[in-house]
């Protein structure tokens, strides 16, 4: 059975945070073996050994499409991607609309040089481009109604349903928290509705009484005389109101009182108390929540894929921590005292920015990013973490970008978050079946340690994840030309970048479809083995099983350079 969103809720994702280690480690184990060093690396040493004299035919472009790195670092002197046709000028010197795009593109800066510090959840900006139309109402299983000027009226059902359903659903399964904030507004109007009603029952009830005790409102329960024709919202208000009171009766008995008297409490509810605490709280919330401030820093239609032109040059931004990281994994000088091991001497880093600070992407930034890749020659592209609202009309920019890349032989990387949930119940986005037939070029990567164990609140599926790869105590490049280890799951996928990009740089014709093969056919093998992992039950929280390593993902193992080397050069020799 497949479960809704709403288990998620609570659940932070935390996969893509980088956590800096202060112990030492060996600073090359990702790339080692089980078979010579005892630890579940990639194998990278033993496939360039295997290389051996064999001389590069190809200058691997990888493009880095996230919160930017650290371009200053000594370690990424010549290992940038410089774009050809362009120069550090002031003029668009190639024509595409974008000036001094030596490395890449930033989609989250201004004309002037800034850059936006914060990005909201797509959940929160969805529900905000329909909040005007849907935020107000209220349906009660059969009618819908409005509050006007204090009062409820009831209005006609909406036009579009199928577009309130997805309404609803941001709401329902907590992909918003903007959304779940103004439904608490709301709905303090229909507590001070029905608690009028519950507190008159209660004093006809009781007419000759002057307090009224806690006993005493129970009494006019609505669930004892519950039936179909009962009211569904009059049964939630008095469940909630019953829970504050409870809390407020638990605070008394602490003080070794009783809660004999509620006028306190019908003066709250029966009054504005319960409305003015609401309204306080969203508006507090929507100040600090509600604006990214993209119409202010960049001004573009974020809603109109063909606004293009907007942006700019800078990409070390305050949270390129994880993009330095990252490029420091992949490109860059082997064999350095005090410095990490980069898997692929042969690879130069594309750098495309379109987060900072959290949140999610809008998905015009990641569609166009995507194609600024194709467009300029990345072979292989890296991406975030994937999520869980990909709104219907704007994710056809990204299935279109994702096709462009399939179809210029481009390998695209995403990584899983921190949800511990089974992608074969929960949909995340994107993935390789956006489209019809399938992406074959199109990856999801998850995270493992040394011993070769899953990181246990990560993403998994069998279909839907294609391999696990290092992403633990990895020793990396980092912010102000400094090395230190980091953890998170985005690693895992800067690894098999690496690797990707190695095995592009040998046999350069090959296509991302038959690298994403030959990486899923080649791995080590983890079948049979029985690991500890969390899940997500069906009552929303995590809870621990033993999984075997089949159930976690399709290649049912750890990225392997050394085989999926020797794999391709058997290939591309038999051709």
């Amino acid at each position: 059975m497949k479960k809704t969103l709403s288990l998620l809720c609570g659940i932070i994702l935390s996969g893509g945070a980088l956590v800096a280690q202060d112990y030492t480690l060996k600073e090359n184990w990702q790339n080692g073996s089980f078979e010579e060093e005892g630890v579940y690396g990639a194998e990278v040493d033993r496939a360039l050994e295997f290389l051996g004299g064999k001389k590069a035919k190809h200058r691997s472009i990888v493009a880095i499409i996230g919160e930017g790195i650290d371009t200053e670092h000594k370690a990424f002197k010549n290992y940038l991607w410089k774009n050809p046709k362009e120069k550090p000028d002031g003029k668009d010197n190639d024509g595409n609309g974008l000036v001094d795009d030596i490395h890449g593109w930033n989609f989250i800066g201004s004309k002037d040089g800034s850059v936006m510090e914060n990005l909201m959840k797509e959940g929160d900006r969805e529900w905000l481009r329909m909040k005007d139309k849907y935020g107000d109402l209220i349906f009660d299983g059969k009618n819908y109604y409005k509050y006007e000027n204090g009062q409820r009226v009831q209005v006609a059902a909406p036009e579009d349903m199928e577009e309130y359903a997805y309404y609803r659903n941001l709401i329902i399964n907590y992909e918003t928290s903007l959304g779940s904030a103004y439904a608490g507004l709301i709905f303090s109007y229909e507590i001070q509705r029905y608690a009028k009603i519950f507190f008159d029952r209660m004093r006809e009830k009781f007419p000759d009484q002057e307090k009224y005790s806690l006993n005493d409102f129970k009494e006019v329960n609505p669930v004892e005389s519950f039936s179909n024709e009962k009211d569904s919202l009059e049964m939630l208000v008095y469940s909630v109101m019953m829970m504050g009171m409870n809390f407020n009766e638990s605070k008394y008995k602490q003080s070794g009182k009783e809660l004999e008297d509620l006028s306190s409490l019908i003066e709250y509810y029966e009054g504005d108390g319960i409305v003015k605490a609401a309204e306080e709280s969203w508006n507090g919330y929507l100040k600090s929540n509600g604006n990214d401030e993209r119409a202010t820093y960049i001004g573009d239609d974020p809603y109109d894929i063909n606004d293009r032109g907007y942006g700019n040059n800078v990409h070390l931004l305050s949270n390129s921590a994880g993009g330095t990281v990252a490029a420091g994994i992949i490109a860059g000088k082997r064999d350095r005292k005090g410095r990490n091991n980069p898997i692929c001497e042969n690879a130069e880093i594309m750098t495309l920015n379109v987060l900072n600070n959290g949140g999610e992407p809008y998905m015009k930034d990641m569609a166009l990013a995507i194609r600024y890749a194709v467009e300029h020659g990345a072979d292989i592209i890296l991406c975030g973490l994937q999520q869980t609202v990909y709104p219907p009309k704007q994710r056809i920019w990204v299935e279109e970008a994702l096709k462009l890349a399939e179809e210029k032989g481009v390998l695209v990387i995403f990584t899983v978050g921190e949800y511990a949930a089974d992608l074969g119940d929960f949909t995340f986005y994107p993935n390789r079946f956006l489209t019809t037939p399938e992406l074959t070029n199109f990856m999801v990567v998850a995270p493992s340690n040394e011993q070769g164990n899953p990181f246990i609140k990560s993403n998994f599926g069998d279909k839907e994840v294609d391999l696990f790869a290092p992403a633990k105590n990895i020793y990396s490049t980092y912010m102000g030309d400094s090395y230190r280890f980091n953890d998170g799951a985005f690693l895992s996928g800067a690894v098999v970048a690496g690797v990707a990009a190695l095995i592009k740089a040998y046999y350069p014709e090959l296509t991302g479809t038959q690298i994403r093969n030959l990486l899923n056919e080649n791995v080590t093998s983890r079948a049979g083995v029985e690991v500890e992992k969390m899940f997500m039950s069906e009552d929303g929280k995590q809870k621990q099983d033993v999984y075997l390593f089949d159930e976690l993902c399709l290649s049912k193992g750890i990225v392997n350079a050394y085989k999926a080397i020797q794999a391709a050069d058997a290939w591309v020799g038999n051709k």
